[in-house]
């Protein structure tokens, strides 16, 4: 009787145990997808600091406010929180950018993830920059290159020859600056977007990183930057930019395989392993599906869905096989529908 209840409670501990670990197993999978594909910290623009003040910044991003310099204290607010948001957002809140006249001259509105500096009297002078800043607020880690950089804009300018202006630098273990022209230090760039834009109404833009990893293969940081004229000092007072829903995009890529060690003769598990950027929260369309098809013929005219999962992540999809597949030479096709992707595996002499 003793021995009886012994095993019966030995089991029940390995099954809680087995739970335990199975669970344990997946959240560190999902997190270590999550962490291999960086976003900068409050792409959505949603959260802020010092709301209602001249000091009001989104977290994370900054403007002429927390700059450095020996003329900051000449800077006045140009960023604050505003309630017109992109088309299709589920957010409440986008950053509004907007130029400035000071002592006769234009200030272009300026918001960053690193730090600004203030160290020229003149717009074009090369102490104005932006900079990471490293081990403090105002610097975003990462630890690869994006395929590119999509974010949601709007911009409206007094002259219509105006061009609002998008950066942002991959770089190396450094307090990498972002000049008029160019950069500092040069060795340090792993990656540049450079975009140039006119005044528009919503926008969605997706801008590729140009390659620079022949000077720098071990990414570190990303410096971005959004001003409203693309030359410093130029465009009107009034002038302003609506930036919204930033996402760094990882190029996806999908791999299966069928897995028939534990089915049954009319059933077949797919194991698929995705990886990079699926279901872009800045794009307007429904959560990615895996789906499962069959065919007898390569090119899939006459099929049958046999299993569908929304899903984002690497899994398995345990299917059904209709009668009139089994023992027969088949084709099973699976795709996903946000990253648009799909593989084609062959199997011979179903039982799949």
């Amino acid at each position: 009787m003793k021995d009886t209840r012994r095993k019966y409670y030995l089991c029940n501990y390995m099954k809680r145990l087995l739970v335990i670990l199975l669970f344990l197993f997946v959240v560190s999978d999902l997190r270590a997808q999550s962490d291999d594909y960086i976003q900068i910290p409050n792409y959505d623009f949603e959260k802020w600091n010092n709301i209602d003040t001249r000091n009001e910044e989104p977290d994370n991003w900054h403007s002429f406010k927390t700059s450095t310099g020996p003329f900051h204290h000449l800077l006045m607010q140009q960023v604050k929180r505003h309630t017109e948001t992109r088309p299709g957002t589920k957010g409440k809140f986008s950053a509004r950018i907007f130029s400035r006249s000071i002592v006769g001259i234009t200030a272009n509105g300026n918001l960053t993830n690193g730090r600004l500096n203030a160290g020229s009297m003149f717009p074009a002078g090369k102490k104005n920059n932006n900079y990471t800043q490293r081990d403090s607020e105002f610097c975003s880690e990462i630890n690869g290159i994006p395929d590119s950089l999509t974010v949601w804009v709007r911009l409206r300018t007094k002259d219509e020859k105006s061009y609002g202006r998008i950066m942002s630098y991959v770089h190396g273990d450094a307090d990498f600056v972002c000049l008029t022209g160019g950069w500092e230090p040069y060795d340090m760039l792993c990656a540049q977007v450079e975009y140039e834009f006119p005044s528009t109404e919503w926008k969605r833009l997706s801008l590729p990183f140009k390659d620079y990893t022949h000077l720098c293969n071990e990414p570190r940081y990303i410096l971005t930057s959004f001003t409203t004229n693309k030359r410093a000092g130029e465009g009107d007072a009034g002038d302003e930019m609506l930036v919204d829903d930033l996402y760094l995009v990882y190029n996806p890529s999908l791999q299966c395989s069928i897995n028939n060690e534990q089915c049954s003769t009319d059933e077949v598990e797919i194991e698929y392993i995705i990886k990079g950027t699926m279901s872009p929260p800045n794009l307007n369309l429904p959560d990615n599906e895996v789906i499962v098809t069959i065919s007898l013929d390569e090119d899939f005219k006459d099929y049958v869905e046999i299993g569908r999962k929304t899903t984002d992540i690497s899994g398995t999809i345990k299917c059904k096989i209709p009668k009139a597949f089994i023992g027969k030479n088949c084709f099973v096709k699976v795709q996903t529908t946000n990253y648009p992707m799909e593989v084609i595996l062959k199997s011979e002499n179903s039982k799949i």
